[in-house]
């Protein structure tokens, strides 16, 4: 695509991936130019096979690669579902062609090529104040839960914790599928290499039973006299007291969980206890996402929608209802505890909003909060239906899988 002098299309792996490296790494040189130009060549997009070479998009000026923006491709969770998602990283102008509004023109034809690609949903997490522009809305809360120390159980774990780095092991990602199968927001693994998460110097402690079977680990980080734990698999009191004992032989003053998903076993546990919950809520900025396409995404939902229909009070409702966002309009038809994506047609019972729709697919918050804060409009029995087939889910990605 060709608008005002600059053309817009998805960037050649063998012909421009080294201007498009050096671009980049202009942009973000406060990380090291080097460190970060070769960061991009062998791990976060030449050594990822999940960048996404043909949804990510580059703009050509004046003969040269101005602009970036960057698609890493993963399968997210909604409950039992799983919709096709682009991850947004490396969202880069050259110092030279900014406040021209290139950029503005470069996500919109990677929306495009999403769209053609397959994906259903796009997430990033973003500067304020530019990305609800391109129809991007809240996705979730920053959370983080401390625990001082010396309210931590001075019970000696009975395992012995091992030191790794590697997320991508088979063992630790069995445990992780299995603990966060259904909960929304979270990625199918495997997402990222370890090439691509070079950037980070997390220490991870696993454990294992008698037959040297894993059987539980966290991933951890020191900083400000706080341990934080980014994520936990396994027993959790078994896990609690590992990290107890490790914040303790550490010389820290609190544990911490960070962005931790709220319905794992042990921060349920840890949310009856004594904490200090920090909820980081920002209206444009941090987790943002928008429907890539809205028909595709509640097709992938309907077993997860039947599931939700059948265990209500409204099992027997029958009908059709309207899900309208800003771009598009979806029928799903209701029968038999069944929910399925119908022809358009005519009904009373409807759901009509903006780019916020896609807070209800994903369970932002409580769907009449939704409803209330951006003006939509629900009409007919659409106001019984929000609740049962877009509740709340606490959604959130590990930080691991972060792009």
């Amino acid at each position: 695509m060709k608008e005002d002098g600059i053309q817009f299309r998805s960037p050649d792996r063998r012909k421009d991936r080294d201007e498009m490296f050096d671009m980049i790494a202009k942009v973000f040189s406060h990380a090291g130019y080097y460190n970060f130009r070769d960061h991009c060549r062998h791990g976060y997009i030449g050594g990822n096979r999940y960048y996404d070479w043909d949804a990510s998009q580059i703009g050509i000026l004046d003969g040269a690669i101005v602009t970036h923006y960057g698609v890493w491709g993963y399968d997210m969770r909604i409950g039992a579902a799983t919709v096709r998602c682009g991850g947004i990283g490396a969202v880069a102008t050259h110092g030279d062609y900014r406040k021209r509004g290139l950029m503005a023109k470069t996500v919109d034809a990677s929306i495009d090529a999403m769209k053609a690609c397959g994906y259903d949903m796009s997430i990033l997490f973003g500067i304020p104040n530019f990305y609800h522009k391109f129809g991007y809305v809240r996705s979730w809360s920053r959370v983080s839960y401390a625990v001082r120390v010396e309210l931590l159980a001075r019970e000696r774990p009975n395992v012995k914790p091992k030191k790794f780095r590697d997320m991508t092991r088979g063992d630790i990602e069995a445990i992780y599928t299995r603990e966060h199968a259904g909960l929304t927001g979270t990625a199918v693994r495997p997402t990222y290499g370890k090439a691509g998460r070079g950037w980070h110097k997390w220490q991870g402690y696993f454990w294992t039973d008698r037959r040297g079977r894993t059987i539980g680990y966290v991933m951890t980080n020191v900083r400000d006299g706080a341990l934080e734990c980014y994520e936990v698999g396994g027993d959790a009191d078994e896990a609690l007291r590992v990290l107890a004992m490790l914040a303790r032989k550490l010389g820290c003053r609190e544990l911490k969980f960070v962005d931790v998903h709220a319905e794992t076993p042990i921060m349920k546990k840890v949310r009856r206890g004594d904490c200090t919950t920090t909820i980081n809520n920002r209206k444009s900025g941090g987790p943002m996402m928008r429907t890539i396409d809205l028909a595709s995404s509640l097709r992938k939902m309907c077993g997860e929608l039947s599931r939700r229909l059948k265990k209500s009070d409204l099992a027997d409702w029958r009908g059709n209802l309207l899900i309208a966002d800003a771009r598009e309009k979806v029928t799903l038809a209701v029968a038999n505890g069944q929910v399925s994506v119908a022809k358009a047609a005519k009904t009373k019972h409807a759901i009509r909003g903006g780019d916020e729709i896609a807070q209800l697919l994903i369970g932002t918050d409580a769907p009449a909060e939704t409803v209330e804060a951006w003006g939509m409009r629900v009409s007919g029995d659409a106001k019984q239906l929000l609740p049962v087939l877009f509740p709340a889910q606490h959604p959130m990605l590990c930080p691991w899988d972060g792009y």
